[in-house]
């Protein structure tokens, strides 16, 4: 009986002896095959070194043609600064060829606006007497009193009974200038040229006199404004 029983604790140590060493194995096994795989985590994650591989597997490198460099080692050797220094040299060929030529003073003040182009008193004044002149003729012709009044100083009335006789003498009036030379000195000026003047007289035969003289007016500035001061026959050249 006792033996019965010590046999059936026999058998009780052996099976619970290899229940542990069972657990233990189990748990070796499992930390390795964990480490395994922490390791290939570890090692996917990362690229292989270009050293791990061997010479052997290495691939051959291509034969170097003669008098011909390969692109990479070309691009190693060569130094940067020999490519930055023509770029820059060619730029500044370029710059200098394509620089406009110095523009002449004639096209410089064609392409300054007028508004910037500043206009002397006296040659503001010759325009001014150059209208006058031009008007007067106009006024000649179409026997205006009224208009030809606007550029004469004096007296007003005694200037239109002047004109009203001297155009009722005739039928037809034809003024013309030509060689007008204007001097202006301050606030007088004077104009020298050649007048032309064809008239034609009423009668019962009209007659067309046509005389050439070189006459003089004179003029003065009045308020910012030229006017006819007097008139005179300098000498008749036909």
């Amino acid at each position: 009986m006792r033996l019965h029983m010590n046999y059936k604790k026999l058998i009780y140590i052996s099976i619970t002896t290899v229940t542990i060493f069972g657990l233990i194995i189990t748990a070796c096994s499992k930390k390795k095959k964990e480490e395994e795989i922490t390791i290939t985590l570890k090692t996917e994650g990362t690229a292989p070194s270009q050293t791990s591989i061997p010479s052997q597997l290495q691939p051959a490198p291509k034969p170097i043609e003669p008098n011909k460099k390969p692109a990479a080692n070309k691009a190693k050797t060569e130094n940067p600064k020999k490519h930055v220094k023509p770029l820059h040299r060619e730029i500044y060929v370029k710059t200098t060829s394509s620089t406009p030529a110095k523009k002449q003073p004639e096209e410089v003040a064609a392409n300054v606006p007028s508004s910037k182009l500043q206009t002397s008193p006296v040659d503001v004044a010759k325009k001014e007497i150059t209208a006058i002149i031009n008007r007067q003729k106009q006024a000649m012709a179409q026997k205006n009193v009224a208009l030809a009044l606007e550029d004469l100083a004096g007296n007003r009335a005694q200037n239109a009974s002047t004109l009203e006789n001297y155009f009722n003498r005739y039928q037809k009036i034809d003024v013309s200038f030509s060689k007008i030379s204007i001097n202006v000195s301050g606030n007088a000026a004077t104009a020298i040229m050649n007048q032309k003047t064809s008239i034609v007289t009423k009668s019962l035969i009209p007659e067309t006199i046509t005389e050439l003289t070189e006459v003089q007016w004179t003029f003065v500035n009045d308020n910012n404004r030229w006017l006819i001061t007097a008139t005179q026959i300098l000498k008749k050249i036909q």
